[in-house]
């Protein structure tokens, strides 16, 4: 399922929106963006192949480890429009996926790991 880059952003806009307000309202020195793919060095670094498929991304200082320190630069969450497109069949589909990245990534940015994620149902 393919849909124009304006699109996807949008469908990425409504994920974030959807977001509860509890975590919206918590949400400081973080930029959400959407790109093609990951890079080779973000796969690297997140030790994953090329053969791998990553949706989504978050770059950061997890909030809790922050104390009271707030880094320069803003933490980044990327969502990635191709896989997600790749492994959506229908428009339904691309938007639970979106959704589903979107809260994982954020749950990141608030200090789950991925364990804590999988026990969530948000793996």
């Amino acid at each position: 399922m393919q849909v124009s880059r304006d699109i996807f952003e949008d469908i990425v806009r409504d994920a974030i929106a959807s977001l509860p307000e509890q975590f919206l309202s918590k949400m400081e020195n973080v930029s959400i963006i959407v790109a093609d793919r990951a890079t080779p060095q973000q796969m690297a670094e997140n030790g994953l192949t090329p053969h791998d498929v990553l949706f989504g991304l978050y770059e950061g200082i997890p909030l809790p480890e922050r104390g009271s320190y707030i880094p320069p630069l803003p933490d980044v969450i990327t969502i990635f429009q191709t896989p997600i497109e790749r492994a959506s069949e229908s428009m339904e589909d691309l938007e639970h996926q979106v959704v589903t990245t979107v809260r994982h990534e954020v749950a990141h940015y608030f200090g789950f790991s991925d364990h804590e994620l999988d026990k969530m149902g948000l793996g």
